[in-house]
């Protein structure tokens, strides 16, 4: 599969950057190697007081390093608290993916088969009363076509038959994620830091409560008035990850690097499941996009308008970013973000 170095990157940039709105100027060429982090800042900077962004984790990267990983800004703007490199955001549904990665490789494992029904692994009560919850497997729920809603009014019930539509569904999430911890007899928690985050050096996220993230959360914000953060007492899989960019940048580099292995978890992750229209397609956790410039894979999060997240990456071209931010400008920042690293 055909890579750039950072170099042919850096010329992207710099013939895209007029697009950009950094007062004026993306980075620039200086001789070396790497997208130049100074550059980079600037226009962070610049988009976070141009869109009223208090505090941002942001990480740009290829498969071999990260190029750029700074957090910045506010964690509250009521009490001025300064975000820091400690500093977690709510990852909201960028806990999917992590999820996703993890129930594959348990299935290589054996722990489960994904064309298995969930029901024979573990009843739901709450949709016991419907025979088509008995076609729910877990190669369904990841691809987002179980037919439940994203979340329930009431009582829980299908908006379509599972496997025929892309029904984006937390609480599809939320049962496999029980079905999992049945399985494994542990919490979530210790099943991710043992599948995934240890082998990935992945150190301070979590999708529980506990004291270091109590002390380091920040504080979400929707349209410049503080909204509080969601610690959760239990993990849940649809959008209970806690985490910084540096962590998750790791998780994506894997992702980049295991696409050249046929029998990796993310080539399996990535196969398309679902044609959610012309150019968008969801996979295993994952979305991909046929763009101008090539095949995008990504994902977005968003957490009650207080805190947004995304990361967009291209195996061909060999860059990627993700970011968390404690506010609701989500849409806003990825559009400049991707004019400057010249997505588009």
């Amino acid at each position: 599969m055909k890579t750039h170095s950072p170099v042919y990157f850096l010329l992207i940039v710099l013939l895209y950057g007029l697009l950009a709105c950094c007062k004026g100027q993306p980075a620039e060429e200086k001789g070396s190697n790497h997208l130049d982090p100074h550059q980079i800042e600037q226009f962070v900077l610049h988009q976070m007081d141009t869109l009223d962004i208090p505090g941002i984790s942001i990480a740009i990267f290829n498969k071999e390093e990260v190029f750029y990983a700074k957090n910045l800004g506010l964690k509250n703007l009521e009490t001025q608290e300064k975000v820091d490199s400690q500093s977690l955001f709510e990852a909201c549904s960028l806990t999917k993916p992590v999820f996703a990665y993890t129930v594959i490789k348990l299935a290589a494992q054996g722990l489960l088969d994904l064309d298995t029904p969930l029901y024979t692994y573990l009843p739901n009560k709450d949709l016991a009363q419907d025979e088509r919850y008995k076609l729910l497997t877990a190669r369904i729920v990841l691809s987002h076509t179980s037919g439940l809603p994203n979340w329930r009014e009431g009582k829980l019930t299908f908006i379509s038959d599972p496997g025929t539509e892309f029904t984006y569904s937390g609480e599809a999430y939320e049962y496999l994620g029980s079905v999992i911890e049945s399985l494994t007899g542990e919490n979530l928690q210790e099943v991710i830091q043992r599948e995934v985050f240890n082998p990935l050096n992945i150190k301070n996220s979590f999708f529980m409560e506990n004291e270091y993230l109590i002390n380091h959360m920040a504080t979400g914000h929707r349209n410049g008035k503080v909204m509080g953060r969601n610690i959760c007492k239990e993990p849940h899989m649809a959008y209970s990850l806690s985490t910084h960019a540096m962590d998750y940048s790791k998780l994506i580099m894997a992702f980049m690097k295991e696409s050249e292995l046929p029998q990796s978890t993310f080539h399996q992750m990535s196969e398309p499941h679902f044609a959610i229209d012309s150019d968008d397609t969801v996979c295993l956790g994952i979305f991909t996009e046929e763009t101008p410039t090539g095949l995008q894979y990504y994902h977005s999060g968003n957490n009650d308008e207080r805190f947004n997240s995304s990361f967009e990456f291209y195996v061909d071209r060999n860059i990627g970013y993700v970011y968390f931010i404690n506010c609701n400008k989500r849409r806003e920042f990825t559009k400049a973000l991707e004019g400057y690293l010249g997505y588009y």
